[in-house]
């Protein structure tokens, strides 16, 4: 399956996307890094959902860096990607 996980930066998100790559999926990740929560965590973990991709062989990742007000850029990946699913975890605490 083609599935986009938003807020794959996050501690919940990284795990999801983990999981449907070892599972076999292809995977895009959402997330705008800001900095409400510490951005350099935020990479680190997308570096190791990375690793996981290339470990499993079996499923792809790819990251898009945007924000999920910006509507024509949603519109623009939905169109461009069609994907079988959405994990929507993306928020802000607070």
């Amino acid at each position: 399956m083609h599935i986009l996980v938003t807020g794959a930066g996050g501690f919940i998100g990284f795990h999801v996307a983990c999981h449907l790559l070892r599972r076999g999926d292809d995977v895009v990740g959402l997330d705008n890094l800001n900095d409400y929560y510490d951005p350099g965590l935020k990479r680190d973990r997308l570096a190791e959902i990375e690793k996981v991709a290339a470990a499993e062989g079996s499923g792809r990742f790819t990251f898009v860096k945007m924000e999920l007000a910006d509507r024509g850029g949603v519109e623009a990946l939905f169109a461009e990607r069609r994907f079988d699913r959405v994990v929507h975890l993306a928020a802000q605490a607070g």
